[in-house]
């Protein structure tokens, strides 16, 4: 199951042409339905049921920053090619919106029961009982082939000069149930 906010299409088309007039980045390697993933599991949550409801959560760019979406992608690391891999920018902890996300995230936590944990520690605002250890609202923007420089922070700071904040509105909840064939059946 997946959690997502998804972005306005208004601010989708804003960072479609500031990434392709002011960074040079080619159109066919830029996301579509950009989204920030507020929680994700491989279980079953039996009492969770799919959603879609409008929202609006507004993020300041200010405090953003740019990452290879890698584990371990928030610092430069020489084995991790931007260029090669998915780039998109995390919400920062001391990031105004923060608590908005977090409220959204808490109504998942509420679904991690002892059935669905088995050995596992439940999640936090800081940690997933799932997937990646450390919970980051993140928001990809580049596929791999992107053909960004390594350092980041150039990227960045004209991001973050051209778009002051980013307004989600809507919020989904999304369950896949996959067969013995591995084909995928959203519910």
């Amino acid at each position: 199951m997946w959690a997502q906010l998804f972005l306005c299409d208004a601010d989708s088309t804003l960072i479609w042409d500031v990434l392709t007039s002011k960074c040079s980045i080619k159109r066919k390697v830029l996301v579509p339905k950009m989204h920030l993933t507020i929680y994700h599991a491989r279980r079953p949550m039996l009492s969770l049921q799919p959603c879609a409801e409008a929202t609006n959560v507004v993020i300041p760019t200010a405090e953003t920053r740019f990452m290879v979406l890698a584990p371990g992608g928030e610092n430069p690391r020489p084995e991790l090619e931007p260029r090669k891999k998915k780039v998109g920018i995390r919400v920062q902890r001391k990031n105004d919106g923060r608590p908005e996300i977090l409220k959204f995230r808490e109504r998942l936590l509420a679904h991690e029961t002892p059935e669905v944990l088995g050995s596992r520690r439940p999640s936090t605002h800081v940690s997933n009982a799932f997937g990646a250890r450390n919970f980051q609202p993140h928001m990809a923007l580049l596929r791999p082939g992107n053909g960004v420089d390594r350092d980041l922070t150039k990227l960045g700071s004209i991001f973050r000069q051209e778009i002051k904040s980013l307004t989600f509105d809507r919020f989904c909840i999304e369950i896949v149930l996959w067969d013995a064939n591995a084909n995928r059946t959203p519910l």
